[in-house]
C-alpha cells in the first residue's frame, strides 16, 4: 500500500508545482496587464470593436457585433484600399515589440488571412484594416501567445506577454 501512495503523492506534488507561477513570471504578467490597462485609457487609442462601427458607417452594411476582444489600435496612417477577406493572402510590413519596447520580430511578410495561421489579436486587427493603413496594435497576452512561453522565436516570447505591433497593410496578393 505504501508503495502506491508515495508515487501518487510525488506525482501530485509535481503537478501542483508545475501549475505555480514563479515570482518573475508573476511580475512580468502584472506589468503586461498594467500596460494594457494604461493603453485602454490612452488618448487616440481605440478598442478594436470601435473599428466595426466605423466600417458600418462607411459601407452601410451591418457587421455582426463582436465580443470585446481586448485588442486596441492607434491609427498612424489611414489607407483607402480594400479590406482583405478571409482566405486572401496579404503583404504586411510589421515590427513586433513587447510592452517595454524591446523588439522580438520584424519584416515584410505575406500572411494568409485565416484564423489558425496567425495569433488571434493580429488576425482580428488585420481583417479590419484597409490596404494602406498603418496601425499600432496592442494585443493582450491571451490573444497572443498565451500563458506559455513561445520558444520558436528569437528571442523567445515569455508567457503572459502583451504584444505591440506596428503594422502596415501593404497589399492584397492576387
Amino acid at each position: 500500500m505504501k508503495k502506491i501512495i508515495i508515487p501518487i503523492c510525488l506525482l501530485a506534488g509535481l503537478l501542483f508545482a508545475s501549475c505555480m507561477e514563479d515570482k518573475d513570471t508573476r511580475e512580468w504578467r502584472e506589468a503586461n496587464e498594467a500596460f494594457m490597462d494604461a493603453i485602454a485609457d490612452s488618448t487616440g487609442v481605440y478598442p478594436l470593436e470601435h473599428r466595426d462601427e466605423i466600417l458600418t458607417a462607411e459601407t452601410g452594411a451591418k457587421f455582426e457585433s463582436t465580443p470585446k476582444t481586448g485588442v486596441y489600435y492607434k491609427v498612424i496612417t489611414s489607407g483607402n484600399g480594400p479590406r482583405p477577406v478571409i482566405g486572401q493572402t496579404v503583404k504586411v510590413n510589421y515590427t513586433g515589440t513587447f510592452y517595454d519596447g524591446s523588439q522580438f520580430d520584424a519584416g515584410l511578410a505575406e500572411f494568409d488571412v485565416y484564423y489558425s495561421s496567425l495569433i488571434e489579436g493580429f488576425y482580428y486587427a488585420l481583417q479590419r484594416m484597409k490596404v494602406g493603413d498603418r496601425w499600432i496594435v496592442y494585443i493582450p497576452y491571451y490573444l497572443g501567445y498565451g500563458a506559455t512561453t513561445y520558444y520558436y522565436s528569437t528571442p523567445s516570447i515569455p508567457a503572459y506577454s502583451a504584444l505591440v505591433f506596428d503594422m502596415e497593410l501593404r497589399s492584397i496578393v492576387e
